[in-house]
């Protein structure tokens, strides 16, 4: 017994390190970060005028406003930039699915990628110099998706993930055996590191969390020790959590965890627990609310929770069409 307690101290010890070393190297709120000084808005996209276009409305529910209504151009996966000034966003205007920015009236449509292949899930990083993207990808063996970044100008296009190690296409059924994928990137607080979900791992069934740096470099999982399956995460620049879904397609539940936690798993928190299907979850500016999207009442609608999961509510009220992918200014 005597014997076990040095390696017991031992162990505790590393452990504070490891903690230590992981707290201080990244992960802090940018001091720069300025939440947008704008009214509350929230974006979402909707079928609700036959064409998937993306609409605004107040968080009490009032004042829901369309961006388009031209019918020839589907728009979807909104996202705010810090200052509330634009909406980054996913279009096939120019036949193949781009990265736009427009203002939030709709106004002032830019493209901002311009490449061969769909291009989605636009993420601004929170000092609001660069977008992360989802890119679909066709090397080798057939189509995979990948993470790029490209400033909010446009130019500077780089894709950071590359899946042809692990991407063995398509059988000869025409049936994908290992279709590489990464997907649903988000920012850490300071604007370096970039966290996203993959399929890299062989292991697991379910996606796993990764981290990299916002050049691409330094691919890892997220977090010391243990795996963090999950996707579609959302990481609040201002109380350094992040809100993330667990679960099938057909069944997620929202959780919750520490984003500077070297251990995030272990401090991770389900909040929501029913039988229907919740995703998509994203941030209030002020961190003390979550909105996501439910199928309780059969199509997809808007919901708003606190960020312990109480007080939830339906904030939409489609019951013929679907409300989805919320960003909130």
């Amino acid at each position: 017994m005597s014997n076990s307690k040095p390696v017991i101290i031992a162990c505790l010890i590393s452990l504070v390190i490891l903690s230590s070393l992981f707290l201080v190297s990244c992960f802090k709120p940018a001091a720069s970060y300025k939440p947008s000084q704008l009214p509350s808005l929230i974006a979402f996209a909707s079928d609700r005028d036959k064409t998937p276009h993306i609409f605004t409305i107040k968080p009490d529910g009032t004042d829901t406003r369309a961006t388009s209504d031209d019918n020839s151009t589907t728009d979807g996966l909104p996202t705010w930039s810090p200052d509330g000034k634009k909406i980054a966003f996913a279009s096939d205007q120019s036949d193949d699915y781009e990265i736009w920015t427009m203002n939030e009236d709709g106004s002032g449509r830019q493209k901002v990628s311009n490449r061969v292949g769909w291009d989605g899930l636009p993420r601004w990083s929170p000092d609001g110099s660069k977008i992360a993207f989802v890119s679909e990808v066709y090397k080798g063996s057939g189509p995979s998706y990948e993470i790029s970044v490209i400033n909010a100008d446009g130019s500077g296009m780089k894709q950071l993930t590359d899946s042809s190690t692990w991407n063995t296409g398509s059988n000869a059924s025409g049936e994908n055996e290992r279709l590489g994928w990464n997907s649903v990137p988000t920012w850490s607080p300071d604007s370096s590191k970039i966290l996203f979900a993959s399929n890299r791992n062989s292991s697991s069934i379910s996606p796993i969390l990764y981290t990299m740096n916002a050049d691409g470099t330094d691919q890892k999982k997220f977090g010391l020790l243990f795996d963090v399956d999950g996707t579609g995460a959302n990481w609040s620049p201002v109380t350094n959590q992040i809100v993330f879904v667990r679960g099938s397609a057909a069944k997620g539940d929202i959780w919750v965890m520490d984003g500077g936690s070297p251990f995030p798993l272990l401090t991770a928190k389900k909040l929501t627990s029913n039988l229907d299907n919740n995703d998509t979850p994203v941030w209030s500016p002020d961190g003390k609310q979550i909105a996501y999207v439910s199928d309780t009442y059969g199509k997809d609608n808007i919901f708003i929770m606190n960020a312990d999961g109480t007080g939830m509510h339906r904030l939409t009220y489609s019951q013929s069409n679907n409300d989805r992918n919320p960003a909130w200014r």
